[in-house]
């Protein structure tokens, strides 16, 4: 610096102090170059009094913007505020305009809303807005209390200065301590039994409890029968009335009985027919005499009913339901029909019979060897030929138990030894079935699997797959619908036959 003039080092001087003003007017006055970064959200509120643009955004003590702008809109003070990009404001966010401590500057808080809500994007409206109370108004409030609590403190006054008020004051302080005093000898000279009586209450009052506690049920029964009771009492009373009047005014048998001589010779009258029709059974006279006294006649009426309910109980026993079902084979695009009869001794046991017309036709293998003779040497081939005969018809014979949701048949499905199996769902408007059936050592079995919704009383709808691990490529998908009732003749028709 010692090379520098005077002039320059106040040049250098007074260029580092204008730097330094400019830097300040720029950082105290808030002012940015370009584009504002955050993005800009809104809210009304009914007043913003005291608030200032550029005024501070806080959320949880930290601020996170300012206020952009301040409009009136349609009477209602409306804040644009510009909040930092990094700040997610969720959607139920609550605005309040506070103060900050007792004569502070007025700011913009944000309570967050719920995480889980979606969140405000550029230029939407904050819902809830809310001004706390402002504090002139809670001073005004203060103020009017003030007046009020002055003005009672006058009256109190006016009324306790008069010397009327301080002659009954000491009267009463008077009358007071005269009564304690009192109160003071009764209790001494009674304390013995003040402290019986309080034993003897509290003793009372624990089992008094003890007695409604155990007895709470019995004690609300017994209210509930007393008014029950009284409502039945003041109907029989009502209809006693009733009775005794209309036999006052001779009406109905017993009012003519008493107030007619006409009905009492009726009456006696046929008390003297009915003595003489007893003396004829009693005699053995007529066919009532001879069943009362004759045992034979008895014991033939006793085995015709013997009969009669034994006829019945096994009508009753047997349920008879015929089934058709018809499936159509998208494979074969031909339609399966079976026709089954249940016959069903017990609710949990049944015995099933039908004739199936399979489109797949009836399978029938045969195997035999042939012998070959060569240079004096034979060799033997095993020949196995397998026939289809699409016009056969196969038989169903089963036997099948039920146990609550779950049915277990067994026997002859579609004239092949195998296994079904049924699950009820939805009070059986729904079963879910499985069948299997053809054990054989050298092909896989037969597996169908189907399910049966009964839409009404006698019909139903189905659809599953049949064969579906075929190695003869018969595996298929169907659907279908079928038809089911109950003969009430046929069940008559057959109670007749053997029960198991």
């Amino acid at each position: 610096m010692a090379g520098f003039s005077t002039e320059a080092k106040v040049g250098v001087f007074v260029m580092v102090a204008l730097a330094i003003l400019a830097y300040m007017t720029l950082r105290l006055g808030k002012v940015q170059f370009g584009e504002p970064k955050g993005y800009e959200v809104w809210g009304t509120f009914d007043s913003a009094t005291g608030l200032k643009r550029n005024a501070p955004v806080e959320m949880a003590g930290i601020q996170i913007g300012t206020v952009e702008r301040i409009e009136l809109d349609q009477g209602r003070a409306r804040l644009t505020l510009r909040v930092h990009p990094d700040v997610k404001l969720p959607a139920d966010s609550v605005v309040l305009i506070r103060t900050r401590g007792v004569l502070g500057d007025k700011y913009v808080a944000i309570d967050a809303g719920s995480p889980g809500a979606p969140l405000l994007k550029p230029g939407d409206e904050v819902a809830k807005a809310k001004v706390p109370t402002d504090l002139d108004q809670v001073m005004a409030k203060i103020g009017y209390i003030a007046d009020d609590l002055k003005d009672i403190t006058a009256s109190l006054r006016v009324s306790l200065a008069s010397p009327e008020s301080q002659q009954n004051i000491k009267e009463s302080l008077y009358n007071i301590r005269e009564l304690t005093a009192a109160l003071k000898v009764v209790v001494a000279d009674n304390q013995d039994r003040l402290n019986r009586v309080v034993a003897n209450l509290d003793q009372f009052s624990g089992d008094l409890s003890q007695l409604s506690r155990d007895n709470k049920q019995a004690l609300d029964q017994t209210i509930k029968n007393f008014s029950q009771i009284s409502g039945q009492l003041s109907r029989t009373i009502t209809g006693l009335t009733s009775v005794v009047e209309k036999i006052d005014r001779g009406e109905g048998s017993v009012g003519a009985l008493v107030n007619e001589r006409r009905t009492v010779d009726d009456l006696n009258s046929t008390l003297s027919s009915l003595k003489e029709i007893s003396k004829r059974i009693e005699d053995g006279k007529g066919t009532i005499g001879r069943l009362v006294n004759d045992d034979t006649t008895v014991t033939k009426i006793d085995d015709a009913l013997t009969g009669i309910n034994d006829y019945l109980s096994r009508a009753d026993a047997w349920r008879v339901y015929v089934d058709y079902r018809g499936e159509y084979l998208f494979r074969e695009s031909a339609l399966k029909s079976t026709l089954n009869l249940r016959l069903q001794p017990k609710a949990d046991k049944f015995y099933l019979v039908g004739i199936v017309d399979d489109p797949v036709g009836k399978r029938t293998d045969k195997e035999y060897t042939t012998t070959t003779y060569a240079n004096g040497t034979s060799s033997q081939t095993k020949v196995k030929t397998t026939t289809i005969d699409k016009d056969d018809l196969k038989f169903n014979a089963q036997i099948g138990k039920r146990w609550y949701d779950l049915t277990l048949r067994g026997g002859l499905l579609a004239s092949k030894g195998g296994l079904g199996l049924d699950y009820h769902l939805f009070k059986d408007q729904l079963t879910l079935t499985f069948e299997a059936n053809d054990f054989r050592v050298d092909t896989r079995p037969h597996l169908k699997a189907a399910a049966d919704y009964k839409f009404w009383k006698y019909f139903y709808v189905t659809a599953g797959v049949d064969d579906f691990i075929s190695e003869d490529d018969h595996a298929t998908f169907f659907a279908g619908a079928g038809l089911t009732f109950y003969d009430d003749d046929l069940k008559f028709l057959l109670t007749n036959a053997p029960k198991p």
